[in-house]
């Protein structure tokens, strides 16, 4: 097999565990690493296929369970920092090229990590809504951005959509799709592609 599937927890948000998978290349070395951020109502399952196909590529990946019932944004940006921090500590870890890639409500958690933490390189926005703290924060990001929306979004309002990709620095990237609020497959090779180029992969 080209990579391991491994399931792990650490350390979270006021006391609380958080459970993850980490695709581990088989080749040796040190790897690109990318987070991966689900929408609400998720769990770490729902981008493992995404990042399945990134960790083909040669990095190393991790989906996290983030929780459902947080009223606030903290809980998220706290847990996602963490986990950052389990990735930038692996010895097959390259800190320097590290990338998050964030759907629906866990794309606002990006666009706020982003602008919070310097250690990503490259995030991807799909389906992000321009909240006043992600626009805030967003707007405080050296990461190279690639936003992705449906222009059939029932979910997150097309203003929305756009207030968040133009609240960004230094003309990022926009992709639109004729899709709903979904990671399609056309989403999801455009972004693996998008990522390998970025954090140099094969």
């Amino acid at each position: 097999p080209w990579a391991t599937i491994r399931s792990i927890s650490f350390a979270g948000v006021d006391g609380s565990r958080v459970n993850a998978f980490i695709v581990v290349p088989r080749a040796g070395g040190r790897h690109p690493a990318v987070l991966f951020l689900h929408g609400s109502g998720g769990d770490r399952r729902d981008l493992i296929d995404a990042a399945a196909l990134l960790a083909k590529r040669g990095a190393v990946t991790m989906t996290i369970s983030q929780p459902n019932n947080a009223v606030t944004y903290r809980p998220l940006v706290v847990n996602a920092r963490r986990a950052l921090d389990v990735l930038d500590a692996r010895s097959d870890v390259d800190p320097k090229r590290i990338g998050v890639v964030g759907f629906s409500l866990g794309a606002q958690t990006a666009a706020i990590l982003v602008g919070d933490d310097s250690r990503p390189k490259a995030a991807r926005i799909i389906g992000g809504r321009g909240t006043a703290v992600a626009l805030y924060w967003i707007r405080r990001t050296h990461a190279d951005l690639f936003f992705q929306a449906g222009t059939e979004d029932a979910v997150v309002p097309h203003l929305q959509l756009l207030a968040l990709e133009r609240a960004a620095p230094d003309h990022p990237r926009v992709r639109w799709y004729n899709a709903g609020h979904v990671v399609n497959a056309a989403i999801e090779r455009e972004q693996v592609a998008w990522q390998a180029t970025e954090l140099g992969l094969r």
